[in-house]
């Protein structure tokens, strides 16, 4: 039985005119164009249904660049499902669906929203995060900037504080890989917040809080790991990730900053994981004993945030939960490594500024 069609042999978009014979064991096609004739055989294995609808029949063949033909006879489908009976390449996916009936259809369409509410709610955050860790390190500190000038905005900046808290971070053996910019904001809350690219905001109300400069080397610590790590960054991106999206889908990339930048109010309330709290803390203390300074600094600011008010816990231990669980973790790494201490002079008069 033969068929005529058109024949292409995916290394031109033009087609030769073709008969095809339906053998036992596949397809037989015959070209014929521009005095360049020639004849290929399709075992059955190989050919793949592209379509098939009422007046034309196209199917492919190999791998790429693949093979095809065309045939425009209503009667060709009709004799390939009669010759090659439960052939793959007859399978239709449209037929299948049907054959499913009403609730099969529905419980598809019902898995198929289901995967797309999970990807939503937890692989638009997700995607959002791997951006995010991946961000150039310039982007970032630029990024930064912006979010550190926009932040400071609604706060009176105590200057005099500011330098004495910059001097005291120049002074620490930080270990960071950006530079370090801090200010010193006049409100009584109890709070301190990192802002990628090596920025950190430190209100008053927490210094006046703190008995002992290893307290605040223990504060710094913690919020420069959540800069190193980039915590920040990836936090503020999963909040805002689907804002960040619509951007994207909308061709507007240079519109994700944007909306980090407009919700830059978003860093002083950011919430963490216990897995990347515990981590700030490990290098909070780090940077204790890499400095020599007492490491019961950290467990000190710890407890002194744990038993404020219930305004003060509010205002900083709301976002950096499971406080409690947090000092005991801390207190077995300090006896896995105690290690003596010695006085920090400089780092002390830099303290007495901040704390006049």
């Amino acid at each position: 039985m033969t068929f005529e069609g058109k024949y292409y042999n995916g290394q031109s978009s033009k087609g030769m005119p073709a008969h095809i014979a339906l053998l036992p064991d596949g397809l037989r096609i015959d070209y014929c164009a521009d005095e360049a004739c020639g004849s290929v055989h399709w075992e059955l294995a190989g050919i793949h249904q592209s379509e098939f609808n009422d007046a034309t029949t196209l199917l492919r063949f190999g791998k790429f660049p693949q093979q095809s033909i065309s045939v425009v006879d209503k009667g060709f489908k009709e004799a390939l499902q009669q010759q090659y009976r439960g052939a793959a390449f007859l399978k239709s996916g449209y037929n299948s669906v049907l054959n499913l009936g009403f609730s099969g259809i529905a419980l598809m369409a019902l898995g198929l929203l289901g995967l797309l509410v999970a990807f939503v709610i937890w692989g638009v955050p997700a995607l959002a995060d791997r951006v995010a860790m991946h961000f150039p390190q310039s982007y970032e500190r630029t990024l930064g900037e912006q979010l550190y000038t926009k932040m400071l905005q609604g706060y009176q900046v105590n200057e005099e504080k500011t330098a004495a808290l910059n001097d005291y971070l120049h002074a620490l053996d930080t270990d960071l890989d950006y530079p370090i910019t801090a200010a010193v904001v006049s409100s009584e809350e109890v709070n301190a917040f990192a802002i990628p690219g090596g920025y950190v905001v430190v209100y008053e109300g927490i210094l006046d809080k703190m008995e002992h400069h290893e307290e605040l080397a223990a504060l710094m610590g913690h919020e420069l790991a959540h800069i190193q790590n980039r915590h920040s960054l990836r936090a503020m991106a999963r909040s805002l990730s689907y804002y960040m999206l619509a951007s994207v889908l909308f061709g507007d990339v240079s519109g994700v900053a944007a909306v980090l930048v407009d919700n830059a109010s978003a860093l002083r309330n950011l919430e963490y994981s216990r897995s990347l709290e515990l981590e700030a803390d490990r290098e909070g203390l780090e940077l204790l004993r890499r400095n020599e300074l007492n490491q019961q600094g950290i467990v000190l600011l710890m407890e002194r945030l744990h038993m404020g008010s219930e305004y003060e816990m509010l205002a900083f231990v709301s976002t950096h939960p499971n406080t409690g669980d947090r000092i005991k973790v801390l207190n077995e790494l300090i006896g896995e490594r105690n290690q003596p201490y010695k006085k920090n002079p400089e780092l002390q008069r830099h303290w007495e500024k901040l704390t006049r």
